[in-house]
């Protein structure tokens, strides 16, 4: 496949047509990464420079070359690898500037993070000139949240996380960074409205699989901690369940304040606190995860047939079933061929 090298006006500097080997790793709720391995020619040098971006037609996904290394070899050659994150990782050079107190929808919250820290800061040095915000998704999630100095694609990252989004930065045709949020595709048993993709011995496309649940770090009620000391400090309990079944855990919120620019009642913290406990439990629940070999250009095809996001069905010999997401693509092409290799999220029950 070819890949396009642009400057950093964005303008096409020349074609790489010829390589060794090239990983290529778009993710759902994060940043994506590469890795090129070419011959160390002066063409390939001059023109794989860091801060250059990385394209290819078939894919949206845009790459920032970030690591040179040059390896000379009397007996091999000499070989340049290069790699770096996609654009996504821009939303990492920033932080959540001020503290930001919120309590709406999820993609609101987001679309006001990135406005007031990246796309329309009052501080015009951390303007991004040419990001963009694409149109609403109307997504109605419900979040309440207060930040203060967290990282700008960390926080964007683990709300999606939290609710399910997977979130793109494009290059639109004129020449803008576009930030989308989307939803992947359900094509499990679980609906009928989109065709199946199911990966399992029984359609030899899973080979060598392994499953495991695992409930050692199991958490249902958070006592979550706020402002104040002592007796007097603000608390907070969530979640649910009784006798054996109950499994408490304890969270520290105290950056979590009512000396914000607008008032916070008592009500609207208490729910701050909910949620951030929430968010605990939920990183504490049953996990259940999927590992295995899965032979994707055998039954299903890539951005065709499934895609990044996307939940599908995995079944084992045993008949152990599941329906995970594919939260990142490993694409590797070099002169062994081109796979396609999905992976598949940890899910919590």
């Amino acid at each position: 496949m070819d890949l396009y090298v642009l400057n950093k006006n964005l303008e096409t500097t020349g074609v790489i047509d010829a390589y060794e080997s090239l990983i290529w790793t778009p993710r759902y709720y994060t940043y994506g990464d590469f890795e090129l391995y070419l011959p160390a020619t002066d063409y390939n040098i001059k023109l794989l420079e860091t801060d250059n971006y990385i394209v290819r037609n078939d894919s949206e996904t845009v790459m920032i070359i970030e690591k040179i290394n040059i390896t000379t070899d009397a007996e091999s050659g000499n070989y340049l690898t290069v790699s770096g994150r996609s654009l996504e990782s821009i939303l990492n050079r920033r932080i959540i500037w001020t503290q930001t107190t919120f309590s709406g929808t999820a993609e609101n919250l987001i679309y006001r993070l990135l406005n007031e820290n990246i796309i329309n800061p009052k501080d015009s040095k951390r303007k991004v000139a040419n990001l963009i915000l694409g149109n609403s998704k109307g997504f109605t999630e419900k979040i309440d949240k207060q930040i203060t100095g967290d990282n700008l694609g960390e926080t964007v990252s683990a709300i999606c996380t939290t609710y399910g989004y997977g979130f793109k930065i494009t290059l639109n045709r004129n020449k803008k960074f576009l930030f989308s949020l989307y939803k992947g595709e359900n094509r499990s048993y679980s609906q009928n409205i989109n065709h199946y993709v199911v990966f399992s011995p029984e359609f030899d496309n899973l080979i060598n699989s392994k499953y495991e649940k695992d409930r050692t770090d199991l958490a249902t009620v958070a006592l979550v901690a706020g402002e104040g000391e002592g007796l007097s400090r603000k608390t907070a309990e969530t979640g649910g369940g009784t006798g054996l079944e109950r499994y408490e855990i304890y969270v520290d919120a105290r950056d979590i304040s009512t000396d914000t620019e607008n008032p916070v009642t008592d009500a609207e913290y208490k729910s701050i606190l909910q949620a951030k406990g929430q968010e605990n439990i939920k990183e504490h629940g049953i996990s259940q995860a999927f590992e295995g070999e899965v032979l994707t250009l055998k039954t299903y095809q890539y951005k065709k047939d499934w895609n990044l996001g996307d939940i599908v069905q995995v079944k084992n010999e045993f008949g152990i079933s599941s329906t995970p997401q594919i939260t990142e693509v490993i694409e590797s092409d070099s002169k062994d061929g081109y796979s396609v290799i999905p992976t598949f999220s940890t899910w919590e029950v």
